[in-house]
């Protein structure tokens, strides 16, 4: 198995300390980890006591073990750098168990979840995996281990309909190369796909599925090892998303191709396809006439999960080129929408941008994409003007919604193409 499974390694939240006190002194000590699992907390301060075991944890962070009394133990979890309890639980520790402690859910119904193990070890060959669903949005879940490319409808789950918060017992697999794919329950559809991942004999893994909002899948594998070198590593989903922009203002419309696959058709001006997701790695595009075998352009691009990218098509059909970008999907703060600038027009000059009265960007150029911008979610005034000038070429007041994340392109052209004028397009990617 491999990595964590839709669980939630935990210990997130807003800070979290151990404080532990023992019954016995003289008893043998149970060893205890934290993770940060909480995908809105802040980061978190973690002791046993006042002894530190993480300063600054944040979400997706997991301490190695610690050795701490065991008896009745009370679960502190403080706001980083504060004294501020945001969560308290209590748990019996029995010598020599070990256990794991995570914070999670959402920052608004956090909650501590306690998973204790008896330290038992592998046979020889053999790794040892539990799965714990520590993802809050996602619904019950099943869990598939097979060799990699194995057909789900043929196989079985290692761990069914579970739940957020449940974990599994102790599975023992023999050392290999395995494929985590993981579904709603019911579904052979995977929302998770690990690609092919090697387990080295004797590991001791607990597999924690967390949230993720970027990239194809709606959660990330956390592989939480006993190794105190390395206590947690990521396993994200194998696949990118790729989208397609055709923004050629006298291009005809096209079908998109990725390995020799039609992903997207009859895309037209000035149409933005919805997210696809492509396996990882070297992929080619290619755009064709709509509807025939004519390839107008291709390019090959290298795709990294769990990215997100735009393939714009640009500029006159004479000059036709595929402008791929990287698209952030990381969600902006409370209250604010995330937006982005992109000069698409192949003949309009360099120019700067203005929101909401402020310049933002400055020269930018023919093919040139801003950074991301938070802005307040609402009605946003942009204005584009020609670089060094109050002249103003193109304006609007489009309206963001929190949380949402845009695209402002200048596309069009100022004389070359009558039909296709100057315009800014608001595209939504998230």
């Amino acid at each position: 198995m491999l990595k964590p499974l839709l669980g939630g390694l935990a210990l997130g939240l807003l800070a979290i300390g151990i404080a532990c006190s023992s019954n016995d002194s003289h008893a043998q000590p149970a060893s205890v980890r934290v993770v940060h699992a909480s995908p809105d907390a802040p980061a978190v301060d973690v002791y046993d006591g006042s002894t530190s075991l993480a300063m600054g944890a944040g979400f997706k962070a997991a301490t190695a073990f610690t050795s701490v009394p065991s008896g009745s133990a009370t679960f502190t979890f403080d706001v980083a750098g504060t004294t501020n309890a945001a969560l308290s639980a209590t748990e019996s520790l029995q010598p020599g168990q070990y256990y794991t402690v995570m914070a999670v859910g959402d920052l608004a119904s956090l909650q501590a979840l306690v998973i204790p193990d008896d330290g038992s070890m592998p046979a020889s060959g053999d790794v040892k995996v539990r799965v714990v669903h520590a993802a809050p949005a996602a619904a019950a879940v099943d869990v598939y281990v097979t060799a990699p490319g194995a057909n789900l409808n043929a196989a079985t789950p290692v761990v069914a309909n579970a739940a957020f918060k449940a974990f599994s017992p102790a599975l023992m697999v023999p050392a290999a190369t395995y494929e985590i794919r993981i579904t709603t329950a019911g579904s052979k559809t995977p929302v998770y796909d690990s690609g092919p991942v090697p387990l080295t004999a004797g590991a001791d893994l607990l597999l924690a599925a967390v949230q993720q909002d970027l990239g194809a899948s709606p959660v990330t594998l956390l592989a939480l090892s006993k190794d105190p070198a390395n206590p947690v590593s990521e396993i994200t989903d194998d696949h990118a998303l790729v989208r397609a922009i055709h923004a050629s203002p006298n291009a005809p419309a096209v079908d998109v191709l990725v390995d020799g696959n039609t992903a997207l058709a009859g895309v037209t001006y000035p149409t933005a396809s919805a997210y696809l997701p492509v396996v990882a790695g070297s992929a080619a595009v290619q755009l064709n006439l709509a509807g025939t075998s004519t390839e107008v352009i291709g390019a090959t691009q290298s795709l990294t999960a769990p990215k997100a990218y735009s393939i714009f098509a640009v500029n006159l059909v004479s000059s036709l080129q595929l402008l791929p970008v990287s698209d952030d999907l990381t969600p902006p703060t409370a209250g604010n929408a995330k937006l982005r600038a992109i000069h698409l027009s192949p003949d309009a000059p360099n120019v700067d941008v203005w929101v909401n009265g402020a310049k933002v960007l400055t020269n930018v150029a023919f093919k040139a994409a801003s950074a991301y911008l938070q802005v307040p979610a609402g009605a946003t005034n942009v204005q584009i003007a020609i670089t060094g000038t109050t002249n103003i070429v193109l304006q609007a007041t489009p309206t963001l919604a929190a949380g949402s994340i845009y695209t402002a392109a200048a596309i069009g052209t100022l004389s070359a193409v009558p039909s296709a004028p100057l315009t800014l397009d608001l595209i939504k990617d998230k």
